[in-house]
C-alpha cells in the first residue's frame, strides 16, 4: 500500500572546453535535485510510533492527520501534492488541494490535512507546474491508521441495591470494513468505585467485571452498526461512579482498519483507566 517515491542528487560536473588558443574555459556546475521531508501527526498519542485517527470522529478533532515537512531546492511557481495509498488500492491519487510554493530561502515549509477513512501510505511530490505528471521529487512515505469510532448512548436509571444498566453503542467503521467488523467478538473492561457521592472515578477496570452482556451487531446503514451492553453490579445505599471499555480485536492487516499487531483487547485481565488504546 506505499508508493514508493525516488529522489536523485545529481552531482557537479565541472565542463572544460577549449575553443581555442588562449581561450578560457567554461565551468559549470549542475544545480543539486530538490528534496523533500514529510512526517505525519495527529491530535491522538501515537502507540508504538504508529500515527492514528478516530474514523468520523463527530468533533472532528480526532479524525484529521497532518502531513508536513519543508522542501529544499525549490523555486517559486512550484507545487506541492499530496498522495495516498488507501490499504486495498493498487495505486496512490492524489488527496486534497495543492499547493503553490514561494519559497523565500531553502527549506520551504509546507504541510496538508488528511483525513483517511483506513490506513493509507502518503508521500508529498513536487512539480514544476500544477499540469505536470513527473514530479521533480518526492517524500518518503509516512503511513496514517485509522480506527473505528465508538459512541455510546445514555446509560438507563439504576436500580437497588443491584444496578442493572443498559447502553446502545454505536461502532462507526469504513463501509470496506463494515463485513470484516460487524461479526467480531466483543470484550468488555469494567470498574466501579462506591463512595458516599459517588464522585471518585476507578482507576482500573477488569476484563469480564460488571457481568457484561453484549447483544448480537445491528447494522445501522453503510457505514455504522450498534450492539445493545448490560451490566450489573451491587452498590446497596452507596453512591457509585463506574467506567466501562469494550474493544474488539485490531485486523487491520485484514481490512485496513485499527493498528497494525496486537493492543491487549482480551488478552490483557486488567487496565488503567488512563491507557491511551486497546484494541
Amino acid at each position: 500500500m506505499r508508493r514508493a517515491g525516488i529522489a536523485f542528487a545529481a552531482a557537479a560536473l565541472a565542463v572544460g572546453i577549449i575553443a581555442g588558443p588562449q581561450a578560457p574555459a567554461i565551468g559549470a556546475q549542475a544545480k543539486a535535485a530538490p528534496t523533500i521531508t514529510a512526517v505525519a501527526s495527529s491530535k491522538l498519542p501515537p502507540i508504538g510510533g504508529a500515527v492514528w485517527v478516530h474514523f468520523l470522529d463527530p468533533k472532528k478533532k480526532f479524525s484529521t492527520a497532518r502531513i508536513s515537512g519543508a522542501v529544499t531546492g525549490a523555486a517559486t511557481g512550484n507545487v506541492l501534492k499530496l498522495f495516498g495509498q488507501q490499504f486495498g488500492q493498487s495505486h496512490a491519487k492524489q488527496v486534497g488541494a495543492t499547493i503553490a510554493l514561494k519559497p523565500t530561502g531553502a527549506p520551504a515549509p509546507y504541510s496538508f490535512t488528511a483525513a483517511p477513512a483506513l490506513a493509507t501510505s502518503y508521500t508529498v511530490e513536487l512539480f514544476a507546474i500544477s499540469s505536470d505528471t513527473t514530479p521533480l521529487a518526492t517524500s518518503a512515505p509516512v503511513t496514517v491508521y485509522s480506527a473505528a469510532t465508538h459512541l455510546f448512548g445514555k446509560f438507563s436509571r439504576c436500580g437497588r441495591p443491584t444496578c442493572h444498566t443498559t447502553t446502545r453503542l454505536r461502532v462507526l467503521v469504513p463501509a470496506r470494513a463494515l463485513k470484516t467488523e460487524k461479526p467480531k467478538r466483543w470484550f468488555v473492561y469494567f470498574g466501579v468505585k462506591l463512595s458516599p457521592l459517588g464522585d471518585v472515578p476507578p482507576r482500573t477496570l477488569r476484563l469480564g467485571a460488571g457481568h457484561p452482556h453484549v447483544s448480537a451487531p445491528r447494522e445501522v446503514n453503510g457505514h455504522e452498526y450498534a450492539v445493545t451492553i448490560t451490566v450489573s453490579f451491587f452498590i446497596g445505599n452507596n453512591g457509585w461512579f463506574f467506567l466501562i471499555w469494550p474493544c474488539q480485536r485490531d485486523t487491520e492487516a485484514k481490512d485496513g482498519l485499527g493498528l497494525p499487531g496486537k493492543h491487549g483487547c482480551g488478552t490483557l485481565k486488567s487496565i488503567s483507566v488512563n491507557r491511551s488504546y486497546l484494541g
